[in-house]
C-alpha cells in the first residue's frame, strides 16, 4: 500500500490541504482563537469584539514564527489524510525570499503534524502553474503573487525561474494602516471585512479622485462609547493610509523590472504581468500596476488558489513516481 500525498499551502492569512486521495482540499484560517467563542457573558460590546479577535497566529509574512502553533495548526489537517496508519507524503511552497531556516520551520512543523516527507517548491512557481502560465514559453513571463504576507514577483523562462524578488508586505498591511488610521482619527476599530472592503478605494488613487473629501460608511465599534455603531469616514484618510504599503510594492516591482537585462525586460513588455494572490481581487489593483509599470497587467482566473492549484498540479504530474520527493529540490532563483 503506498503512502498518501498531500498538496499544502500554508498562508499567513489562510492554509489550504488538498488530499490526493479523496480528490478535494480543505481550507481554515490561519489562526487559533484564545477565547474559543466564551464571550457569551460579556456586555460592553468593544470588550466583546476584541476578545472575539484574540486569536494566535503562527505565520507572519508567508513564513512561520511560533512552530508549536503552526502544529497545533496543521495537525488536525493532516491528520484527515491519513490512510489507516500511514502518514502523508507533503508538497508544500515557501516566498522565494525564504531563508533555509526558514523552510525548515516549515519542513518541521509538517513533520511534527503527522506528514512523513515534505519537499518545499517556491510559490510563485506553484502560483504560476496554477494561473495556467506557460512557463516553458521561450519568452519571459512575469508573475507577481500579492498574497496577505508578502508580495512575490517572478520571472519565468524556458521552463525555469530566472529572476525573483519579493518584498514582505501586502494586504495585511494594507488592513493594518486603513484600521490604525481611522482608529488614530475617529476612536474607531472597525471589523475585518470593513478593512478589507475600503481596499477597494485604490481605484480613487488614479482617478486623482477629486472628491477625495466624500465620505464612506463604516462599521465597527466606537472605542469611547464603547459599543457598535456606523461612522462616515473620509475617502482621503482611507486613501492615504493605503498608500505607503502600495508605494513599497511598486518600488520593489520598478526595481526589479530595472535590473532585467533589456531582451528579457522587451519580452515582459510583450507579455505583461500576471497577478496573483488575494491582493489580485483587490478592485482596481491591476489597474494601478498597470499605471506605474506601463505594462498590461492580467489577473488569473481564480487567483486566490492559484497557489494551492499549481501545487496540486504538481503533486499530480510527480505521484506514482518512486522517491519523486527526494528529486524535488529549491532551484538557485539569481538571474
Amino acid at each position: 500500500m503506498s503512502h498518501p500525498s498531500i498538496a499544502v499551502d500554508l498562508g499567513t492569512a489562510n492554509t489550504r490541504i488538498y488530499a490526493s486521495q479523496y480528490g478535494e482540499f480543505t481550507e481554515r484560517p490561519s489562526s487559533i482563537s484564545l477565547t474559543n467563542g466564551k464571550t457569551d457573558n460579556i456586555t460592553d460590546e468593544y470588550l466583546e469584539h476584541t476578545n472575539n479577535c484574540l486569536a494566535t497566529k503562527p505565520l507572519r509574512c508567508g513564513v512561520i514564527i511560533d512552530l508549536k502553533n503552526a502544529t497545533i495548526l496543521l495537525k488536525p489537517l493532516v491528520k484527515k489524510t491519513r490512510r489507516f496508519f500511514m502518514a502523508p507524503i507533503t508538497l508544500a511552497s515557501a516566498p522565494t525570499d525564504t531563508t533555509e531556516n526558514e523552510r525548515d520551520l516549515l519542513r518541521k512543523s509538517l513533520i511534527n503534524a503527522g506528514a512523513s516527507h515534505v519537499s518545499i517548491i517556491p510559490e510563485v512557481w506553484a502560483a504560476a502553474i496554477g494561473a495556467g502560465i506557460d512557463i516553458a514559453h521561450a519568452n519571459a513571463q512575469l508573475l507577481i503573487d500579492i498574497g496577505d504576507g508578502v508580495t512575490d514577483m517572478a520571472v519565468f523562462r524556458d521552463g525555469r525561474i530566472i529572476y525573483t524578488s519579493s518584498v514582505r508586505i501586502a494586504c495585511s498591511d494594507l488592513h493594518k494602516f486603513i484600521r490604525s488610521a481611522i482608529m488614530s482619527k475617529y476612536k474607531m476599530q472597525i471589523y475585518d471585512h470593513e478593512a478589507e472592503r475600503l481596499t477597494h478605494l485604490i481605484l480613487s488613487i488614479l482617478k486623482n479622485d477629486e472628491h477625495g473629501c466624500e465620505s464612506v460608511s463604516v462599521a465597527g465599534v466606537d472605542v469611547i462609547k464603547r459599543r457598535k455603531t456606523n461612522m462616515l469616514v473620509t475617502k482621503k484618510d482611507i486613501i492615504s493610509s493605503m498608500e505607503p504599503v502600495l508605494n513599497k510594492i511598486i518600488k520593489m516591482i520598478e526595481v526589479g523590472l530595472k535590473r532585467l537585462p533589456e531582451k528579457i525586460y522587451c519580452e515582459i513588455l510583450e507579455s505583461g504581468i500576471w497577478l496573483t494572490g488575494g491582493g489580485a481581487c483587490i478592485e482596481g489593483i491591476d489597474l494601478f500596476i498597470a499605471h506605474k509599470t506601463n505594462m498590461e497587467v492580467r489577473i488569473a482566473s481564480d487567483p486566490i488558489h492559484a497557489v494551492i492549484n499549481g501545487a496540486i498540479q504538481t503533486l499530480n504530474y510527480w505521484n506514482g513516481k518512486n522517491n519523486w520527493w527526494k528529486n524535488m529540490y529549491w532551484p538557485n532563483l539569481s538571474i
